[in-house]
């Protein structure tokens, strides 16, 4: 007779935190979103560091007339430079780098956040579909013993020829069906060891069956205004707009007239004579072309298309979270309705197994109803792990990293 699953088990070498901490050890995308914060950090301490006086050095030597020949002007100037432009830019461009920083930031936390997501449906899946094999083999057992002990009673002229009949097809499609489920779950276990780096042995025991946990349901808005509240996407698409804000302020001073203030000490030979002292020098550079305006519209079109991205992200969000509070929902449902007519099946086989020992049933009967228990048992398994899956995945969903 085949055993009720009603708890969720583990793998005892691979808990599903373990498997998690793995992947993200493992996963490309993780490693390019890393990648991506460095980045910007580096970029970040670019703009604080743009900003200051430079150190400059200028040597000048040409002819100069004198009273009698042409005498060789000598000019060695040592000193600093600032360009005041750049300090009208300093600000914009350093929240910008910051702003883009941040948004680097979230998008790190979310790329961890999908992948372990990723490893909950893969590791539920890899546990169903090990649950189910132990269910099909255990069909298997039976239908076997059940195709003995026909062909004992027909020998014994207890029953007729096509009990033997029915009794090897069953075991026919139970050998099927188990293969079907040792492809499944070689499948399952190679998708989980892909993702996380395990190794054989750390799926080759399943752990006690553990105390399932219990979580209600909540309520749409709430879990929608949770999520909208935490999600690291959505603070990203924020930052992304900040960035761009600052990108369109920056724009604008592009435009400005760029003034260089440069001072030193000026030292050598002019005219003849020796000569030394402080020195200074001004620029003024006007900007004519219509480049600088055209960079203006270029980000205003983004920041236009950073905040239409934030919208976006946000009805995302609102989709996926409220398909994930629909779908434990429904799972929840489904696992007590899978519950119950696995409850019910296990009934109707003992009942038909008692009527055909006593006459009143047939064996057909007894194997459409050891087929309608296998199938609610495997029913039962896959609802038990896509509760668990649905559960995990929802969690996820709404909290922040």
């Amino acid at each position: 007779m085949l055993h009720l699953v009603l708890a969720i088990s583990t793998f005892a070498n691979l808990p599903l935190m373990q498997a998690q901490t793995r992947a993200l050890a493992v996963s490309p995308d993780v490693a390019i979103a890393a990648g991506k914060v460095a980045e910007q950090q580096a970029v970040f301490d670019q703009a604080r560091a743009a900003f200051g006086p430079s150190l400059n050095a200028n040597y000048v030597e040409g002819p100069q007339g004198a009273q009698e020949g042409t005498v060789a002007q000598r000019l060695t100037t040592v000193g600093a430079a600032i360009t005041l432009g750049d300090l009208i830019a300093y600000s914009p461009a350093v929240a910008q780098a910051n702003a883009s920083l941040r948004a680097a930031s979230f998008d790190y936390a979310n790329a961890q956040r999908t992948e372990r997501i990723n490893v909950i449906r893969l590791y539920y899946g890899a546990l169903s579909a090990n649950a189910t094999l132990g269910a099909r083999e255990e069909a298997l057992r039976d239908a076997q013993a059940q195709a003995r002990a026909a062909d004992l009673r027909y020998r014994a002229g207890d029953a007729p020829h096509l009990d033997v009949v029915r009794a090897q097809v069953a075991r026919a499609q139970a050998q099927a069906a188990l293969a079907t489920a040792q492809a499944d779950r070689s499948n399952a276990y190679a998708a989980l060891e892909a993702e996380t780096g395990a190794a054989d042995s750390d799926l080759s025991t399943v752990g006690e069956e553990a105390q399932e946990r219990t979580a209600s349901i909540p309520a749409l808005a709430q879990a929608v205004s949770a999520a909208l509240a935490r999600r690291p996407e959505i603070a990203s698409a924020q930052a992304n707009v900040a960035a761009e804000e600052r990108a369109v302020s920056v724009a604008r001073r592009g435009g400005l007239p760029v003034f260089t203030l440069s001072g030193g000490y000026t030292s050598g030979v002019d005219s003849g004579f020796k000569v030394s002292g402080p020195s200074a020098n001004a620029t003024l550079t006007l900007p004519i072309s219509g480049a600088a305006h055209a960079r203006v519209l270029a980000e205003q079109a983004r920041l236009q298309q950073a905040r239409w991205q934030l919208a976006k992200v946000r009805r995302d969000v609102t989709t996926e979270v409220s398909a994930a509070v629909r779908t434990f929902a429904a799972q929840s449902a489904a696992l007590d309705a899978a519950r119950r007519a696995l409850t019910q099946a296990r009934l109707e086989l003992r009942a038909t197994q008692l009527g055909y020992r006593s006459g009143a049933s047939s064996s057909l009967d007894v194997e459409t109803a050891r087929a309608t228990y296998t199938q609610a048992l495997v029913d039962e398994i896959s609802a038990t792990y896509a509760k668990a899956q649905a559960q995990a995945t929802l969690q996820l969903l709404m909290e922040s990293e």
